[in-house]
């Protein structure tokens, strides 16, 4: 490699890695929103409450307490999904970017093989198509490995949910069973 090639590649190098981090920017500035609009929540919320408590008026606490706990539940799902979207939207873009760094280093084995086959005697044929095989095989690893890790995930997301679900429908049971 010489000078020029080097500076490209350095050139290369400084762009992907001043893209990446703007998209890890982008992903902090919307989390951060969602963050926010829950801490926002949260202080009305207990607001709220603060003057109830001052105006000693229990029942309405205890019903400000009793919403807040299922506006909590739901806003935590809804976090949850937020983050979530957030996080496998940034997961995806780094697989694209490393499914294309793979793509790049095959082609550029593929022409160095090119290359070799041309330089070297007899079995260089074989020991290509080995290679391009090889290679060929490792990308498709990698893609039905990116795959089976989103089912897995969606499927975690499926099971939280449903104990989630499962969990506050206990709570309403246990919560009817007390008031009677």
């Amino acid at each position: 490699m010489d000078a020029k090639e080097l500076q490209k590649w350095q050139r290369e190098k400084a762009k992907e890695l001043f893209d990446y981090s703007h998209t890890l920017l982008e992903a902090a500035k919307k989390l951060s929103e969602h963050h926010i609009a829950e801490m926002e929540w949260g202080m009305k919320n207990a607001l709220e409450s603060a003057k109830s408590a001052a105006k000693n008026d229990l029942a309405k606490l205890k019903d400000l307490q009793a919403d807040a706990a299922k506006e909590a539940a739901k806003r935590a799902a809804m976090y949850q999904k937020k983050v979530k979207s957030v996080l496998k939207e940034l997961g995806e873009g780094a697989a694209d970017e490393t499914e294309k760094q793979l793509e790049k280093v095959r082609a550029s084995l593929v022409t160095w093989l090119e290359d070799a086959e041309n330089k070297m005697p007899a079995h260089a044929e074989k020991l290509s198509k080995v290679v391009n095989e090889m290679s060929t095989t490792g990308q498709n690893m990698f893609k039905e490995g990116r795959r089976i890790v989103n089912e897995v995930a969606d499927a975690a997301e499926k099971n939280i949910d449903e104990l989630v679900k499962k969990s506050s429908g206990s709570k309403k049971s246990s919560a009817k069973s007390a008031d009677e």
